[in-house]
């Protein structure tokens, strides 16, 4: 039992929205993640009945809804933008579903489901409010209440938390890991951030320009990604990428020479390497460390955490992560440290990785 999707294909315009995706999503929670455009939502709609595929069918528990009309589909959907009745109560909001569900519920039935949403989401004292008079952290939680009353064999959440402010996007997180720990039905969350995917850390679906590129879990497409497309679907942020020639058992990063050798190298390849910026340091933690020099455009302080984003002598961009408030003027040059067994490498034509970290990546 779940969702299975069968060669799914959405062609609009002479343009392939979604392409031949074919993947199954069993019962628990399930994740999209890709970059803005990557085909998420528009694949969602089509599961939810709001879209029509061009060919391919849709499975939900054995049987093919691909036919059948949105308002037949046992499935809820909440957005990005939190929709919820202005005019009505929470109360309201939520039961709305319920009241003009196939299935008929009494008045008992329905306040009973209210209450024990409104209690899951820490909604109970406010259910007499209207919407406006919310925060925008407690509207979402309406609109997840309101998705969640009908109980659907499917529940579709493209990227709910996008809207909210960081605090609030790690406690709703954490609330909605919860809730559908061990749910019974298919949840299916769509996200572009890499934290809320290796975060959940559940069945992952990497979707690249409407394509499936690669389907794990979240930690897994982190460690071992099968493109660069994958890799920086999961990195933020986002992973540094330099254009190398591997000549004479050497690569370089930026105008850097260093000896470097793996069995998917050929003498006079072109390729690109990657380096996770957590990866890279400013003090040489190793004798083996290799050492680069850039050009500092901008630290950006976050609090805890600085961005160092850097030009290096070739005109590429890099950016460094370190841990703690590290002021940096503009055009400084400074010096930055990493393993060579930390560098990802990808295929300059196709993006396909031909290594990935020797050492530890977490």
């Amino acid at each position: 039992m779940g969702l299975e999707l069968k060669n799914i294909t959405l062609v609009e315009g002479g343009e392939d929205w979604i392409s031949d995706v074919s993947v199954t999503f069993d019962a628990g929670i399930n994740v999209l993640v890709g970059t803005n455009l990557s085909g998420k939502t528009t694949l969602m709609r089509i599961i939810a009945g709001l879209t029509k595929p061009t060919s391919g069918s849709i499975i939900l528990n054995g049987v093919d809804i691909t036919e059948t009309n949105v308002h037949g589909r046992s499935v809820s959907f909440v957005y990005q933008q939190f929709i919820n009745y202005p005019s009505l109560s929470v109360f309201d909001n939520i039961a709305s579903p319920l009241k003009v569900a196939k299935d008929k519920f009494s008045k008992e039935q329905i306040a009973a489901r209210v209450e024990e949403m409104a209690e899951l989401l820490g909604l109970t004292p406010m259910l007499k409010r209207k919407p406006d008079e919310l925060s925008g952290g407690q509207q979402q939680r309406v609109a997840i209440a309101r998705a969640l009353a009908r109980k659907s064999d499917l529940v579709l959440l493209d990227e709910p938390l996008a809207n909210l402010d960081y605090k609030l996007r790690e406690q709703l997180r954490e609330e909605l890991q919860d809730i559908f720990q061990a749910a019974d039905n298919v949840v299916l969350y769509s996200t572009a951030e890499p934290s809320e995917a290796l975060d959940f850390a559940t069945h992952t679906v990497a979707m690249v320009e409407g394509r499936v590129e690669q389907e794990d879990n979240a930690l897994e497409l982190y460690q071992h990604p099968a493109s660069v497309s994958v890799a920086q679907a999961l990195s933020d942020p986002p992973i540094n990428l330099v254009a190398s020639t591997y000549s004479g058992g050497k690569v370089n990063w930026g105008s850097h020479r260093f000896t470097f050798s793996d069995p998917s190298l050929t003498e006079g390849q072109d390729f690109t390497l990657g380096m996770q910026p957590h990866r890279i340091h400013m003090t040489q933690e190793h004798s083996s460390d290799i050492e680069f020099s850039g050009v500092v455009q901008l630290a950006e302080v976050t609090g805890s955490i600085t961005y160092v984003h850097l030009t290096l002598d070739s005109g590429e961009y890099a950016v460094i992560e370190l841990d703690g408030a590290h002021p940096i003027d503009p055009d400084t040059t400074v010096t930055g440290y990493f393993q060579v067994g930390d560098l990802y490498g990808f295929d300059a034509q196709t993006g396909a990785t031909l290594f990935v970290p020797k050492v530890r990546v977490a």
